[in-house]
């Protein structure tokens, strides 16, 4: 441990050697934009101009009003390599990270904090991250009496990865934060990098004991609370549907069929896009969501439908995923189950369709 009165240690290290290396290993990944939730305001106490440091990565300012777009991690390490540069401030991630409530990262947290120990709530964390944020991995390990919630990132970058560590450990400390058992405290947070700022200005900003230069960028808290209830979360759903009410235009006669909707879409990747799950995320029996839902003339199936549709219009737009592999992302068990169903909703098949796209853009072959 780098103690508080020792100089800081500026020199390259192991994690920055790894980083370049795993450039070669992994394939591009992309983040959702809801890792710059807060950008914005901590730019403006900096007296930055957000816009402008999107600019330079080629972002438009649309990443900073909704959750849900994908980006590349290269432009969002860039971008907060940029900020924290320009802020003079090394820990510039590791604040914004600190404005990330569990709402941010969508149902995806919701679903795991209505699991029935916090053991469980990690395990749904560790098994769906990568749909929210690919490449990165979160685990769970236990030392004896400690427990290390781990977060690393298997990114295809060869840009210093300090920030966006910052960035995913902070928002782990987020989760645990939100979710933790009463009483449970926080032991330490550690990093694999070096210190890059006194050693009281990490524990002051995560009032906890803070170590570096670790085997694991983790979060640590005692093992004894795994099997714990975790935190309900019945406050963050209320205030992340409020936002993505506003989001989505304010004033809607129906905000539960948005609601459902933004739930079916969000959790599709997952594999726990039902009825079910839907209804107790909204903290409703499922026949009181049926109901409702059919007192506004629509349906949860019908609702879902919408949604797959949707999805796979914009995936078979706008990715190369194998059409096998698309309709296993959204709940189809093989692909000939898939390819009725869209030739249902648009009348041609999924091969048609692509081709059609194909010729509209690239016109017609002479």
């Amino acid at each position: 441990m780098i103690r508080h009165d020792e100089t800081i240690n500026n020199a390259p290290d192991k994690h920055n050697m790894v980083s370049r290396n795993m450039a070669e290993q992994f394939p591009t990944f992309k983040i959702r934009s809801g890792a710059l939730t807060g950008f914005a305001e901590l730019c403006r106490r900096y007296q930055l101009n957000p816009i402008r440091l999107l600019a330079l990565e080629d972002l438009s300012p649309t990443v900073l009003r909704s959750y849900d777009i994908s980006i590349p991690y290269d432009s969002l390490i860039r971008v907060l390599e940029h900020a924290a540069t320009e802020a003079d401030d090394p820990l510039f991630s590791l604040r914004l990270s600190l404005r990330h409530g569990i709402e941010t990262i969508g149902p995806l947290g919701l679903l795991a904090g209505q699991c029935n120990s916090l053991a469980e709530s990690l395990e749904t964390f560790k098994k769906y991250v990568h749909f929210h944020a690919q490449g990165i991995e979160i685990d769970v390990k236990t030392e004896g009496n400690k427990a290390l919630l781990t977060y690393s990132a298997n990114v295809n970058t060869e840009v210093n990865l300090i920030q966006l560590v910052q960035l995913g450990v902070g928002r782990c400390f987020n989760i645990l934060r939100d979710l933790r058992p009463e009483g449970m405290p926080v032991s330490a947070v550690q990093f694999q990098h070096a210190q890059q700022a006194p050693t009281e200005d990490y524990e002051k900003l995560l009032g906890a004991r803070v170590l570096f230069n670790q085997p694991h960028n983790a979060v640590i808290f005692p093992a004894r609370y795994l099997t714990a209830t975790p935190n309900r979360t019945s406050s963050e759903v209320r205030r992340y549907f409020e936002t993505y009410i506003e989001r989505a235009g304010g004033k809607s006669e129906k905000p539960l069929e948005l609601q459902v909707t933004q739930l079916i879409r969000e959790l599709m990747p997952t594999g726990e896009a039902t009825a079910s799950t839907v209804a107790k995320l909204l903290g409703m029996n499922i026949r009181v969501l049926q109901r409702e839902l059919q007192a506004m003339d629509t349906s949860f199936r019908s609702l879902l439908e919408t949604v797959r549709y949707e999805l796979a219009r914009e995936w078979m737009t706008n990715s190369a995923t194998p059409l096998t592999d698309l309709a296993l992302q959204l709940g189809y068990s093989e692909l000939s189950a898939f390819s009725r169903a869209f030739k249902r909703w648009s009348g041609s098949s999924p091969q048609q369709w692509q081709e059609e796209q194909w010729r509209k853009i690239h016109g017609s072959p002479s």
